[in-house]
């Protein structure tokens, strides 16, 4: 299987006291070149940390447009718009075929270039937009 594609990789500090993890999906922190674990799903993200790190206040590459690996939350098809999933930095498939009570806007992240199963590495195109849909 192909790896990632280097397109467009940006370093941002860590505010996470206890650091993140690599393959996770990361928010804008309170600097202009902050990063943190997003607090809730579909949040804005930056984009995929393409390493760990262990410690607050240092440096780590995050992907921001190109191929990247992640962790699944849920099952996720090849094809799936995918956006934040929870507070761990996974990607789930974003539900742009259902019809809420009011609109919604999805932080889309990307679409899948693989399928995953709930916890595996799943491929993704990252080329990040939010989706709005509409109320019928």
């Amino acid at each position: 299987m192909a790896g990632a594609t280097y397109v467009l990789d940006k370093t941002y500090k860590v505010t996470e006291a206890a650091g993140m993890g690599k393959y996770r999906a990361v928010i804008p922190g309170t600097g202009d070149n902050d990063c943190k674990l997003p607090t809730a799903a579909n949040q804005l993200a930056r984009g995929i940390t393409q390493e760990a790190q262990a410690k607050q206040n240092e440096n780590v590459t995050v992907r921001k447009y190109g191929i990247s690996r992640a962790y699944a939350k849920g099952s996720i098809a090849k094809g799936d718009y995918v956006e934040v999933g929870d507070a761990a930095g996974t990607l789930r498939k974003a539900d742009l075929t259902t019809v809420p009570g009011s609109a919604t806007l999805h932080h889309v992240l990307g679409i899948a270039e693989t399928s995953a199963a709930d916890g595996e590495i799943v491929f993704v195109f990252l080329s990040p937009a939010p989706v709005v849909v509409p109320v019928s």
